[in-house]
């Protein structure tokens, strides 16, 4: 029957090892000699910690000490812990370690009570796992992002000025609301290409974030359209951002040699207000951008309630 059940352990999906109750290796299976580069000899005998020191004593000895005191076996997964024993055994701090489950199994010998130890290779889990983490932070990136110019989305900003606006009235603090659309862009495209109005678009976004607090929320919101959240601004810090943007757009006709259009954008400000909604300041801020267009070119207008 012993020979049966060593026969057993072998053929197990992973590691096995026996402790005694001094934490000295009694019995290894194949898989930890070929995981640890370690002979069998070299193991039997052997303190676990000082075979393997990645292994947490402290906290490896409290758990050790459960499992045998309850008689009940403990199943840690690597998403608790990544690894027990470090496998392969390699040099470099960073290198990839094989992801294990670890079950701690208490067992009745004639010696007494041991501990068995069987590692479960979890790589291909933990990879998953990894992946598709990543796939959902680049789903929220896109859902979030606009992949054109890399800002935030009008959805996204949306959420930041309720936000910006809770804090603003809690803290009695000024803020305000800036839109600004590219002028006749339709016909740019139209005149120049698809490739140079986004490259256009692109450089918009760029240049004007830079223009910006760290604090500011820059976004695009459809079209050639952006908005920008202007927290702890007055109206007279807005008029002055939107100033910048406006010279900055006359530079940007000069400096494209392919663009021999003039371009220039319409501002729209409004104001924080007592008892005012998200969706009421950015429809002040809309208006106010309507009443600038109507002016003519390169114009700002804010909202007067």
């Amino acid at each position: 029957m012993k020979m049966f059940a060593q026969q057993l352990i072998q053929q197990l999906p992973g590691g096995v090892m026996l402790l005694d109750r001094h934490f000295k290796l009694t019995y290894v299976n194949d898989f930890i000699c070929q995981h640890s580069g370690l002979s069998e000899q070299s193991l039997i005998g052997r303190v676990l910690f000082q075979l393997f020191p990645e292994v947490p004593q402290d906290w490896f000895c409290r758990k050790a000490s459960e499992v045998l005191q309850q008689q009940r076996a403990q199943h840690l997964s690597w998403q608790q812990r990544l690894y027990l024993l470090k496998f392969p055994r390699q040099s470099v701090p960073d290198a990839g370690a094989m992801a294990q489950n670890v079950s701690l199994i208490p067992l009745d010998t004639a010696e007494g009570h041991v501990l068995a130890i069987w590692l479960q290779d979890a790589t291909e889990a933990a990879r998953h796992h990894a992946q598709l983490l990543l796939s959902n932070q680049q789903l929220k990136q896109q859902a979030r992002f606009d992949p054109l110019t890399e800002l935030p989305n009008r959805q996204f900003w949306l959420y930041q000025l309720q936000l910006e606006l809770a804090r603003a009235e809690r803290y009695q603090r000024p803020l305000a609301v800036l839109l600004f659309e590219l002028e006749r862009f339709k016909a740019l495209n139209d005149q120049y290409g698809h490739q140079l109005g986004d490259k256009v678009l692109r450089s918009l976004a760029q240049q004007c974030s830079e223009l910006l607090r760290d604090n500011d929320l820059l976004a695009r919101l459809a079209g050639a359209e952006f908005a920008i959240l202007l927290p702890d601004t007055e109206l007279a810090g807005a008029l002055e951002v939107a100033s910048r943007i406006k010279n900055y757009v006359a530079q940007l006709s000069g400096s494209e040699a392919s663009l021999q259009a003039k371009l220039s954008i319409s501002c729209g400000i409004s104001a924080l207000a007592p008892a005012i909604a998200a969706d009421t300041l950015l429809q002040q801020a809309e208006q106010a951008l309507y009443q600038a267009k109507c002016m003519g070119k390169n114009q700002t207008s804010f909202w007067r309630g």
